[in-house]
């Protein structure tokens, strides 16, 4: 048992074989274990140790599926909101676009000058009549007289139909329209004494008839002044035609010269006066049209 056997000194991980003697002891080098120990503690020293950090793989595994399925939640609704935004954005813009477009067309539009009052335009070069431009607003007189109506249709063709039998008595009656009726009249006189010598020899050949006080109100028009002046000097003139029974042929044919010639209305009013006074026809017939025919073109013009 003499043989001497091996030990194995480990330091730092590395081995290191010694000899013991007989007696068992271990014999170290101490000089070379110092410098081996020394050596350790440096290399020890020197060296970056790495901890390393135990996780709960569970928890993270959890948490990471309850973020994912909260953005797949809110997800759509993001998207609509980012959609509705952009949407409305480009919207507003366009619509901003054609608004700016249509004021800018508007102030290009040129302005149209009203009808100022005292001022006129020149006269029209195809008809050769001035526009009325000065117009404004007056009374015109009530007018009224008795008249014989013959009866009160709802259409102008049953009126019609209906004056025919007047005719054959050598009458001319005048279909007036009013208030959406159609009147038939037969003659005027100034007052219902007048009317009854008629009524009588109507009513002799079975043809029923009656006086009526005929009027019509008075009317707010937009005239000229000289149109005004016009209208007012021919109701006097047919006031004092209608007293008398009679038409002065000079004083109408006056009225018709001073007639202004700017008016459309008025002009074709002054045309049928011509015709009805070198017509074949009584003062009354003549009056009662013209009656008609004025408060046609007043209706007309307010």
């Amino acid at each position: 048992m003499s043989a001497k056997k091996q030990v194995v000194v480990r330091l730092d991980g590395k081995g290191k074989r010694e000899n013991t003697n007989k007696s068992g002891h271990i014999h170290v080098n101490k000089k070379n274990v110092s410098e081996e120990i020394a050596a350790t503690e440096e290399s020890s020293h020197n060296q970056i140790h790495t901890f390393a950090r135990n996780y709960d793989t569970s928890t993270i595994s959890s948490s990471t599926a309850k973020k994912q399925t909260t953005f797949h939640m809110f997800k759509p609704i993001i998207i609509a909101i980012i959609s509705a935004l952009t949407i409305g954005s480009i919207m507003g813009f366009v619509l901003l676009k054609i608004i700016v477009n249509f004021d800018n067309n508007l102030n290009g539009t040129p302005a149209v000058a009203m009808p100022i009052e005292g001022e006129e335009k020149g006269k029209d070069d195809n008809q050769g009549n001035a526009s009325k431009v000065d117009t404004s607003h007056y009374m015109l007189d009530s007018m009224s007289a008795f008249v014989l109506q013959g009866g009160v249709f709802s259409s102008i063709a049953n009126a019609e139909a209906e004056s025919g039998k007047f005719v054959e008595q050598g009458y001319a009656p005048v279909i007036w329209e009013k208030d959406n009726q159609f009147y038939l009249l037969v003659t005027m006189r100034r007052s219902k004494e007048d009317l009854q010598s008629d009524i009588n020899s109507l009513k002799e050949k079975g043809i029923e008839v009656y006086a009526k006080d005929w009027q019509t109100s008075e009317k707010e028009v937009a005239l000229t002044k000289e149109e005004y002046d016009w209208v007012v000097s021919f109701q006097e003139q047919w006031n004092l035609s209608l007293e008398s029974g009679s038409l002065d042929e000079e004083t109408w044919n006056a009225l018709i010269e001073q007639a202004p010639k700017g008016s459309t209305e008025l002009n074709s009013f002054v045309t049928q006066m011509e015709e009805l006074l070198t017509s074949k026809e009584n003062t009354e017939i003549v009056l009662l049209n013209l009656w008609n025919s004025l408060d046609s073109v007043v209706s007309t013009g307010q």
